[in-house]
C-alpha cells in the first residue's frame, strides 16, 4: 500500500519536494540551519502527506536526495531514513488549518534566544508588526500540543526550544521565519535597555504597509533564493 501511495503522488509532487530543498538551502544560507534538528515540509494537495527532509542531515547539508514523503502517521513513503520525531506537529497543524501548505522549524540562535525568554516577540520594529495579533506561545515543550497551540496564528515559540511558522505558500512561511529571526534579534538586544514598543495603533495599519501594498515576504523568499545561486556561483 506504502509503494502504491508513493507511485500515485510522485508524478504530481515533484514541484512540492523541490520546495522543500530550496527552502532548506535559504534557511541554511540565512545561517539558520547549521545543527541537525530543523525541518521543513509541504503539504501534498488532497492527500494526507507531506514532504520533509531527513533528521540525520542540517539544512545546510539537504539535497533532493534526502527529502522524504510521510503520511500523517509518520510512515516513510519512499525510504528508510529517520525524520524528525517532532514530525507529528506538521500532519497536526495541517489538519487543523487548511490554508497552511507549509510549516517552516528550526533552532536559529536569536530565535532560540527569545524562545529561552518563554515570551512572545515585543513589537519594537516596524517589520515586528508582522506578529502584531499573530503569534502563539507553546504551554510546553511537548509537540503534541503544538498542533493545538498555534490557533489562528501563523508563528508559534516554543519556550526553551525554537520557533515555528507557517503559511499559505513554502515561500512565506520561509520568509515569515527569516523575518522573525531578524525580529527576535532586535528584540532580545534591546531587552536590557527597556526599550518601548510599538503604539498599538499604528501596528495594524504598518502591517497592511508591508505585506498587502509591500508583499515584503514575497520579496525577502525572492532575495533568499536569489542568495542561494550566489552562494553557488
Amino acid at each position: 500500500m506504502k509503494i502504491l501511495v508513493y507511485i500515485l503522488l510522485m508524478g504530481k509532487t515533484s514541484i512540492e519536494k523541490h520546495e522543500v530543498l530550496i527552502a532548506c538551502q535559504a534557511l541554511g544560507a540565512a545561517g539558520l540551519g547549521d545543527g541537525i534538528g530543523g525541518h521543513v515540509s509541504r503539504r501534498v494537495a488532497g492527500r494526507e502527506a507531506f514532504w520533509i527532509n531527513a533528521f540525520d542531515r542540517t539544512l545546510n547539508e539537504v539535497t533532493e536526495s534526502d527529502i522524504f514523503l510521510v503520511d500523517y502517521d509518520g510512515n516513510v513513503l519512499n525510504g528508510k531514513r529517520e525524520i524528525s520525531k517532532g514530525f507529528e506537529f506538521h500532519p497536526a497543524i495541517y489538519q487543523r488549518r487548511q490554508e497552511i501548505n507549509a510549516i517552516v522549524h528550526t533552532h536559529g540562535f536569536w530565535g532560540t534566544a527569545l524562545a529561552g525568554l518563554a515570551r512572545p516577540l515585543k513589537i519594537r520594529h516596524n517589520l515586528a508588526c508582522f506578529f502584531h495579533e499573530d503569534q502563539a506561545l507553546s504551554p510546553d515543550d511537548s509537540f503534541a500540543s503544538i498542533g493545538e497551540a498555534i490557533g489562528t496564528a501563523n508563528t508559534i515559540i516554543i519556550p526553551w526550544h525554537g520557533c515555528i511558522t507557517v503559511g499559505s505558500s513554502i515561500g512565506r512561511a520561509t520568509a515569515l521565519h527569516q523575518t522573525l529571526e531578524e525580529m527576535a534579534k532586535l528584540d532580545v538586544t534591546l531587552e536590557p535597555s527597556n526599550a518601548p514598543e510599538l503604539p498599538k495603533e499604528w501596528r495594524d495599519k504598518i502591517k497592511n504597509l508591508i505585506d498587502v501594498e509591500a508583499h515584503y515576504l514575497e520579496q525577502t523568499w525572492d532575495l533568499m533564493q536569489r542568495k542561494i545561486k550566489d552562494r553557488e556561483n
